[in-house]
């Protein structure tokens, strides 16, 4: 019972508007005792969370009960209200009947009303668009009550029907069968409407989708694939095939859209019908001559052997001349082949169906046709059609050279080679190539930005290094070959777009290598690669080394200048820790690398500087210097350029002069009264014959050409070798 009782509490402390958690917990933290009843009260609010639980599934239970209850009552009352909509409409087809039943079961006029019948022939005639309205408004109202969402169909008041019928509704693409559906063709719109199969009743077909007149196009299809009988019909986001029963068919659709046009050409009224189709007093006659004929033969032969109305009529013969006369000059127009009357039909078929070379050589072959023929209304309307149609066309091969989010950036330059092609067979070879350079560096730059920033800056350099210049590649390659022998304006727009790539491919350089601060090594390696493909396109007739050494020439020398004041400043640190003492490493291992590293920096003959204690005679400032300096130089040397070639000769220069001008004053002040001047010797040998003749060789084998000023150097400094003693103080400006 208390059991029973804690939970009432708890459900209502529980479900109180004032709740809240928090302290709740403090109260229970408070008031309990030890972990047992912390325990006993987290069970119970178990116990009642277990209890909520199982009410809310009943109550969902019996929710879903209720609903497929309702769900069975409504199906019920939904086929009520369809027999009863059925049975008011035959009720309704059956008072129509009625009234249209004539009591004598015979309307034809007598022969005292005959005259009374051609007198009120016009007046039929100009009631026969409103009947035709009538009629189809009356058939679209009776057909959508057997459509499910035909109410709104029909809630439009001016809205009749021109055809229906039975369709298969084809694949696009591999032309198979989809399903099958019924089309209602009014005088505003296609309405298409699915068949239901599993729907019993009088409702089998329900509305998917309604085209406005003006918003499509109805075009014929001849054997397309082997499907034959087929119209398509154009419209947005892509188009739908049809396939009817025979031809006769097929070409009663066509007709009905033709008048479906008419009737939205002329703003909803109905269309003016020709001369042809108006019928005569004396064809009324005859009709009704024939409708007596039926109870009285007599009167039959009479009204067929009666003069008709126009030719007793005296200007008859007057009207007749002029009407051969206007049939003569009508009759003066040339008449012109089938493929260029179907010529609007058709273009829209092979724009429709991406069939683009093909509606290019029509274009091309009506607008010659057409120039031929002369200036007829005939001829200017099929001008205009075909200008529309070539505007079109145009359009569509735009889209296919301008990149969205929405399309695929993977492709290769061959995807737009198509559209260049036609547009350029179109007259519109300046557009092609602007087209065609815009969906370039739209896909150059996707390429570039794809590549990931991970690894070290060599990598990422080395990676968009490669897409870059291969994108480039393959755009020079494909320009090649769309637009060979065409203008020179065309080579003119390739190298300003490879310009402007170049400078965008600068910015991205100097974001990831100068802006920020990496090191000389990183930056000559990535630079000689970059160079080094570049060389790879002069094969194609594009200088890029020239452009991406002009885009980086600034940062460049920001960075031999920040080298060469970094290498100056370290020889002088070094200077000013200067023993004098011969170079012995530790150990033999730290010998033995060391030797290792001379050797590999180049310095062949570093066996001929070794003492008989296993040591170097050379300074450890020297061999330090040594290695640096000859670092350094290869660096410089990746980096040399037309453009840097003053600032590298200088760089070279001024870090061994500094090295060479601190041995000199070392050798002309009181320093080293106490060292042998053999050891002097050894050191400046080492820096003048072995470490310069070696970046002096480096040089010429990379530049081709010998640096002056570094011979100036080895003749100035030579007397250092030679252990003579200072002849003259060396006092050349040039290298301060």
């Amino acid at each position: 019972m208390s059991s029973s009782v804690d939970k009432g509490v708890l459900t209502r402390k529980l479900g109180a508007s004032d709740y809240s958690p928090a302290k709740y917990v403090a109260e229970i933290s408070q008031r309990c005792v030890g972990g047992e009843e912390v325990l006993a009260h987290r069970k119970l609010i178990q116990d009642l969370s277990d209890e909520t639980s199982a009410l809310l599934k009943q109550n969902v239970y019996q929710n879903y009960s209720q609903f497929i209850q309702t769900a069975k009552e409504i199906s019920h009352l939904e086929s009520d209200m369809y027999r009863l909509s059925s049975m008011i409409t035959d009720q309704r087809k059956f008072l129509n009947g009625l009234m249209e039943t004539s009591i004598l079961g015979d309307t034809v006029p007598m022969s005292h009303t005959l005259n009374q019948v051609v007198e009120e022939v016009p007046k039929e005639v100009e009631g026969k668009p409103s009947a035709r309205k009538e009629e189809g408004r009356r058939l679209l109202v009776d057909l959508m009550e057997n459509v499910e969402g035909g109410r709104e169909i029909i809630d439009i008041p001016n809205r009749f029907l021109l055809y229906h019928g039975d369709l298969i509704e084809m694949d696009i693409n591999d032309h198979s069968a989809l399903h099958r559906v019924h089309i209602y063709l009014t005088n505003d719109s296609i309405i298409i409407a699915t068949w239901l199969r599993e729907r019993r009743g009088p409702v089998r077909f329900k509305i998917s989708s309604e085209y406005g007149i003006s918003g499509c196009a109805m075009v014929n299809v001849r054997d397309l694939a082997g499907i034959p009988n087929a119209w398509k019909l154009l419209v947005t986001p892509e188009p739908r095939l049809f396939q009817c029963k025979d031809n006769p068919s097929k070409k009663e659709w066509l007709s009905a859209y033709e008048e479906a046009k008419e009737w939205q050409k002329h703003g909803g009224r109905p269309p003016p019908q020709p001369a042809s189709k108006l019928s005569t007093t004396s064809s009324i006659l005859g009709l009704a001559g024939m409708a007596t004929s039926q109870r009285n033969s007599k009167l039959s032969s009479a009204s067929e052997s009666k003069p008709s109305v126009a030719s007793r009529n005296p200007f008859a013969s007057d009207t007749n001349e002029e009407r051969g006369i206007k049939d003569e000059n009508t009759k003066k127009e040339p008449d012109l082949p089938e493929w260029l009357e179907e010529l609007p039909d058709v273009l829209d078929v092979h724009i429709a169906q991406r069939e683009f070379e093909s509606a290019m050589e029509l274009v091309k072959d009506a607008e010659v046709e057409l120039e031929r023929r002369g200036d007829g209304q005939t001829i200017k309307d099929l001008k205009e059609a075909n200008q529309a149609r070539k505007e079109a066309l145009i359009q569509v091969l735009r889209g296919e050279l301008t990149l969205t989010p929405d399309k695929s950036m993977q492709g290769g330059p061959r995807t737009a080679r198509r559209a260049v092609f036609i547009l350029s067979g179109l007259g519109r070879g300046g557009e092609a190539t602007d087209l065609f350079l815009s969906h370039r560096t739209a896909i150059l730059r996707h390429n570039v930005k794809s590549c990931r920033v991970e690894g070290n800056t060599n990598q990422y350099i080395k990676r968009i290094g490669n897409t870059f210049f291969q994108q480039i590649s393959e755009t020079a390659r494909e320009f090649d070959k769309c637009f060979s022998g065409g203008e020179n304006m065309s080579g003119t727009s390739l190298l300003v777009w490879l310009d402007s790539e170049v400078q965008w491919f600068a910015d991205i350089l100097d974001k990831q290598m100068f802006s920020n601060h990496s090191p000389l090594p990183t930056v000559a390696e990535s630079v000689s690669r970059l160079r080094t493909q570049a060389k790879k396109l002069l094969t194609l007739g594009l200088d890029v080394v020239f452009l991406l050494d002009n885009r980086l020439q600034s940062a460049l020398e920001r960075i031999i200048c920040e080298a060469r004041d970094k290498a100056v400043e370290a020889v002088k640190l070094r200077w000013g820790e200067e023993t004098w003492q011969p170079h012995n490493p530790p150990s033999k291992a730290a010998m033995d690398k060391c030797i290792a590293e001379l050797n590999e920096a180049g310095v062949a003959s570093i066996s001929t500087f070794l003492n008989k204690d296993g040591g170097l005679d050379l300074t450890s400032n020297s061999v330090s210097f040594g290695l640096s300096y000859l670092t350094l130089t290869n660096h410089l040397l990746l980096l040399y350029t037309p453009g840097t070639r003053h600032l590298v000769n200088e760089s070279l220069v001024s870090v061994l002069h500094a090295q060479l001008r601190h041995l000199d004053q070392a050798v002309r002040s009181d320093k080293v009264e106490d060292i042998s001047m053999a050891f002097i010797t050894k050191n400046s040998v080492f820096l003048l014959d072995t470490i310069l003749t070696l970046v002096e060789h480096r040089y010429q084998k990379t530049t081709g050409n010998e640096c002056p000023k570094l011979s100036k150097l080895h003749t100035n400094y030579s007397w250092l070798k030679e252990g003579n003693g200072p002849v003259t103080k060396y006092q050349d400006n040039n290298y301060l």
